[in-house]
């Protein structure tokens, strides 16, 4: 019979009852790792200027539209890759980098048999003012998600506007066995990605900070390739 290297009850009987298995069978296997990517973007001081002034000037747009329909909670257009600028070119391409380091880290060699016709990129704006935060949310329509860092205000606050990370195991949250969640600081240039069913949110903004802007973006692939992450 064929050893298909799984354990049974036998097996652990007689490791209790004297005998000594190799030390290469006794496995602690690290399961479901959840794998972070984080980068300070090279070209980021030339960029995020235009950035930010390409964002804000959209959110200005978008707040006059909302305004005439007496709309007053404004939800940022994921069409953001689509505009025409080199500092969205740039953009684009550090998305498609965190997303082939993801893929590599979680697939090795084979992940350069994804191709670019495999992958569906969206980004959209994220602009907080005093107080405002976001919600504990998943992208679990996603193979990878991101945070771009593009202008964090200082406050009198040392934890305003952090991204924040959950742990993805909801029994240890409820126990002494999570660390609790992780906290980002949002470092402007610097990218944060994940797995896309990864719990994250972020912080209020303090009261005496004016603005926070972040680019948050989505990586899918094609159905062949729909387990990456």
């Amino acid at each position: 019979m064929t050893d298909t290297g799984t354990s049974n009850a036998d097996d652990t009987l007689g490791d209790i009852s004297g005998g000594h298995p190799a030390a290469a069978e006794r496995l602690v296997l690290q399961m479901w790792r959840t794998p972070v990517y984080q980068a300070d973007c090279a070209g980021a001081a030339e960029h995020l200027p235009n950035l930010r002034t390409l964002i804000l000037e959209a959110e200005e747009a978008d707040r006059r539209k909302a305004a005439d329909g007496g709309i007053t909670v404004i939800k940022s257009s994921q069409t953001l890759l689509s505009w025409s600028h080199p500092s969205i070119d740039w953009l684009r391409h550090q998305i498609s980098v965190a997303g082939q380091s993801l893929a590599h880290a979680v697939m090795g060699e084979a992940a350069d048999e994804i191709g670019d016709d495999d992958v569906h990129a969206e980004a959209w704006a994220v602009v907080c003012r005093a107080g405002d935060s976001l919600r504990p949310h998943t992208r679990h329509d996603s193979a990878w998600s991101g945070v771009l860092s593009v202008a964090a205000e200082p406050s009198g606050d040392s934890d305003a506007g952090y991204l924040r990370m959950l742990d993805p195991r909801p029994a240890a949250m409820s126990r002494t066995a999570s660390p609790g969640p992780v906290s980002y600081s949002p470092v402007p240039g610097r990218m944060i990605a994940f797995p896309g069913w990864q719990a994250h949110w972020m912080r209020a903004t303090a009261a005496d900070s004016r603005l926070r802007i972040a680019i948050a973006w989505n990586i899918a692939y094609h159905e062949r390739w729909s387990r990456v992450s």
